[in-house]
């Protein structure tokens, strides 16, 4: 039995529909008020240096693929056994993003130190 996968729409993503921003909106608007009331402040500090680069690689991952790092799981989950390939691309770039950090660029890791 073939499945046909849900597609992306291209209008989302140019905010032609406002669906996705209203979304985004408001899952900024109720972590806003979760903040609030568990009264979570952010630390002091620098942001550190991996995570300008960080965010633009995870962007442009998602810009290229067309859709959310977390389809996998989902694909996975409903049956779609091909996710798996990948979920262990995802696995083996975070195993060679750290690798590279600690042979080459010793990036301060911040509060996702092990």
């Amino acid at each position: 039995m073939c499945r046909r996968l849900p597609q992306l729409n291209p209008y989302a993503i140019t905010f032609q529909d406002l669906r996705m921003f209203l979304a985004f909106a408001g899952a900024v608007a109720i972590i806003v008020v979760v903040f609030a009331v568990l009264r979570v402040r952010r630390t002091s500090g620098r942001i550190h240096a991996g995570v300008i680069p960080g965010a633009i690689l995870f962007g442009a991952g998602w810009a290229i693929s067309r859709g959310c790092p977390a389809i996998p799981i989902v694909q996975v989950a409903s049956g779609y056994l091909p996710a798996l390939v990948t979920i262990a691309g995802i696995v083996a770039g975070v195993r060679l993003c750290r690798w590279a950090n600690m042979r080459y660029f010793h990036l301060d890791s911040g509060s996702c130190e092990r």
